[in-house]
């Protein structure tokens, strides 16, 4: 379906340069598929690297896109939309938003509720291929554009379609949750310090795990706590472990942040 469209993204930072660089495999580029980035540094990156015309205006890639993908910061994204997006959208063109906290209504505020919007809360794997993105309809967006948004962000990793309500528990969790997880393999590798580990073979051993545990998860398609049980043998290592873990109330630690970042994301949208 998306072959048939013309793709902009505006913005290349981290996560439009994991979309574009995805897309590319798939579509012609400078013709079917354009990215423009304000930043020279940055532009001068990309344009290198994958060989093409980075464009500077972004009137021009709204213009002659069907599909735009704004993939800039969220402070940036009013000032945007005001400015160049509404200069030339259309309700022929779809609108993607993986701003954080930006919710649909506040976009078509700008942009006329007549414009379809699909909003978009990608993650930090999609550099690598392994994200999890939430997409949520704007008022306007039929199935045929969530349809072009759940192939786009298909090729950086799996999709979920949640309601809008839903958004910032989704940020509290696959969003905020890449920070959580390197969060524990810090203190893993901190514990393999105090177990007299020099540093470079302590962070080896809990990087190592850390990854090899997530692909065996994803690899066997068993539950968490299924493959916990499998390596927890009674009277062993690890039950001893996951005693401490249950003492100090880890579920619960996890449980309290999560909701603690859901607060913070409801805090900070706009709309």
């Amino acid at each position: 379906m998306i072959k048939d469209k013309k793709i902009g993204i505006i913005g290349c930072g981290n996560m439009g340069e994991a979309i574009f660089s995805r897309l590319a495999t798939v579509m012609e580029k400078s013709t079917s598929l354009m990215v423009s980035e304000m930043d020279a540094g940055r532009r001068d990156v990309i344009q290198s690297k994958y060989k093409i015309i980075v464009e500077i205006d972004n009137n021009y890639v709204v213009k002659y896109s069907d599909i735009i993908i704004l993939a800039v910061k969220p402070k940036d994204i009013e000032q945007l939309l005001k400015q160049e997006i509404c200069c030339g959208i259309s309700p022929q063109k779809l609108l993607i938003s993986i701003a954080a906290g930006v919710k649909t209504g506040h976009i078509e505020k700008i942009v006329g509720k007549n414009i379809p919007v699909v909003r978009v809360m990608p993650n930090m794997p999609a550099i690598v291929g392994e994200a999890i993105s939430s997409i949520s309809p704007g008022v306007s967006a039929k199935e045929e554009h969530m349809s072009a948004a759940r192939e786009i962000f298909s090729m950086v990793g799996d999709v979920i379609e949640v309601g809008e309500n839903m958004v910032d528990a989704v940020t509290a969790i696959s969003g905020s949750g890449p920070a959580y997880f390197f969060y524990m393999v810090e203190a893993l590798a901190d514990a393999a310090k105090k177990l007299k580990f020099n540093s470079k073979t302590a962070e080896k051993l809990a990087v190592k795990t850390a990854t090899g545990s997530a692909r065996l998860l994803g690899w066997t398609g068993a539950s968490p706590s299924d493959l916990r049980r499998r390596v927890t043998s009674k009277g062993g290592t690890t039950e001893a472990a996951l005693k401490v873990f249950k003492k100090r109330k880890f579920a619960d630690i996890v449980r309290l942040a999560a909701e603690a970042a859901c607060k913070r994301s409801k805090e900070l949208s706009k709309g």
